[in-house]
């Protein structure tokens, strides 16, 4: 059984050999969140990722953005 680690979750497509595209659901199970698919003989572990240690900055050629979206304080 071949394993591949993942990180989407809840479900996974993924393509057969015959060319079929399947989706297996993860569910949650003792030893982790895992889904094997019987088709392909594979199993999928979900491996949450991790933050990127590349450090970001905000582009100087895109305009500023005021206020909270959520917030409606972007009413004039």
């Amino acid at each position: 059984m071949r394993t591949v680690y993942v990180g989407e979750y809840p479900a996974i497509q993924h393509r057969h050999d015959n060319g079929d595209i399947v989706t297996v659901r993860l569910r949650r199970k003792a030893d982790g969140i895992r889904a094997t698919c019987e088709g392909c003989d594979t199993e999928f572990v979900y491996r949450k990722p991790s933050p990127s240690q590349v450090q970001h900055y905000k582009s100087p050629l895109l305009p500023g953005v005021k206020g909270n979206f959520d917030a409606g304080d972007d009413e004039h």
